[in-house]
């Protein structure tokens, strides 16, 4: 993915800290300034350049979910997760502390939506800290379940507090089939005005979408779904 930009569309920030945290996934910690023109809620995400854009206007762009914001410092947490192919590694391996980044298009596409009693989370490592956001953001009187799905236990990462408050399964061959029986095995009986949120691989979360629709045993208000 890449785009010609001007100068004029995109932000910095500082790295305050990276440290590797999984399989292929990296932490970083940054601050900016221009966060401080942002109403931050949870599940904003933002689109990061692989290189400085003032001198690579073709840079290429990933877009990366907000792990945590804190208004007061202006400083964001990011979980980069990085397949073995993408260019976005030799990026996150070479980027050290107190180097600038850059990133544009906060987007507010896929936010929490706090009107349903019960959640479902489901989605693959890519999306965890997306997940782990929106979990934390839900009052505590919502009742919330959840699936994230791996090949390599190697791959889930904690939260920032260090906890696992989302039920990860290590499913290799990852198939939509067997995500779907764990999840008719999961999913609570009487459960009455649910939000779904099914993030990460698409294929797979279509698949699974289609098959949670189909099944009336699930009482599902409302399916929210973003790619990662």
């Amino acid at each position: 993915m890449n785009s010609q930009t001007q100068s004029s569309d995109f932000f910095s920030a500082i790295i305050l800290s990276k440290n590797k945290i999984a399989e292929n996934t990296f932490h970083i910690r940054i601050q900016s300034r221009d966060f401080s023109q942002i109403q931050y809620a949870a599940g904003y995400t933002a689109e990061i350049f692989l290189s400085d854009p003032h001198y690579n206007p073709d840079s290429e762009i990933r877009e990366y979910a907000f792990w945590n914001y804190e208004p007061v410092f202006h400083t964001a947490d990011f979980a980069i997760h990085t397949d073995p192919m993408d260019q976005a590694v030799a990026w996150i391996e070479t980027v050290q502390e107190g180097d600038s980044i850059f990133f544009r298009k906060l987007s507010d596409e896929l936010t929490l939506d706090d009107s349903g009693s019960h959640y479902f989370l489901i989605g693959d490592v890519k999306a965890l800290a997306y997940l782990y956001e929106i979990n934390r953001a839900l009052a505590v009187s919502k009742k919330v379940d959840s699936l994230i799905y791996a090949e390599r236990n190697e791959e889930v990462f904690p939260d920032l507090d260090h906890s696992f408050p989302l039920i990860s399964h290590v499913i290799n061959p990852l198939k939509p089939e067997k995500i779907g029986q764990i999840i008719k095995k999961k999913f609570p009986a009487s459960t009455e005005n649910t939000i779904v949120y099914m993030v990460g691989n698409s294929e797979i979360s279509l698949q699974i979408s289609n098959y949670i629709q189909g099944n009336p045993a699930f009482e599902i208000r409302k399916i929210y779904m973003k790619k990662f």
